[in-house]
């Protein structure tokens, strides 16, 4: 549970702030659901003099790793970009696999209507050998047109799929309550 936010913890003991209590409140406001105890246990090397003269690095877990992959480069931080820039030089297949996947991000992102990009994209992961990228690359193969599409255009189904949540939603409500002329009167009716 600490991990989040031990970097945090770093800075403000180096801040000055040695206060367990004080330290607990505050990332309890960034969404912490420990307790002081929690923290006191990771304070307890700082107390006995052993402070790691730089910041401790962040808890590597799947999830985070495919954060800083995902994001936009400029927006890690220094830490994050270091973390997994080490993390790449131990294994060349995620060096690969980032670049690839940012690559298709920045596509998504800035919705490129030159088809050869998607096509590019497509062939290099074809011809790279690792087994997880090819996988994604035939599906987006087989609806190319659909991926395409999504590229290109501006449309989106966003406003369909929110109306057959809401249906689904007073659906769920009025289950064994009543019949259908009256779920069809309040799908029409409701906002």
């Amino acid at each position: 549970m600490i991990d989040d936010y031990r970097l945090y913890l770093h800075h403000r003991w180096m801040e000055g702030c040695t206060n367990a209590a004080a330290l607990t409140r505050e990332i309890q406001q960034l969404g912490y659901r420990g307790d002081i105890n929690t923290v006191r246990r990771h304070l307890r090397p700082y107390r006995t003099g052993t402070i790691p003269t730089d910041a401790p690095l962040p808890h590597l877990t799947v999830r985070r790793v495919t954060d800083w992959i995902m994001r936009r480069p400029e927006h890690l931080t220094e830490t994050e970009r270091k973390c997994l820039g080490e993390l790449c030089e131990r294994s060349p297949a995620l060096t690969t696999t980032t670049e690839y996947a940012r690559r298709l991000a920045a596509m998504v992102r800035e919705r490129r209507s030159e088809h050869l990009a998607l096509d590019v994209w497509l062939a290099d992961v074809r011809l790279d050998g690792q087994r997880e990228l090819p996988t994604l690359a035939a599906g987006i193969r087989r609806d190319h047109a659909a991926v395409l599409a999504a590229l290109t255009t501006t449309f989106t189904s966003g406003a369909v799929e929110g109306n057959v949540t809401r249906i689904k939603l007073l659906k769920r409500q009025m289950y064994g309550r009543a019949n259908f002329d009256l779920l069809r009167r309040r799908i029409l009716l409701s906002p």
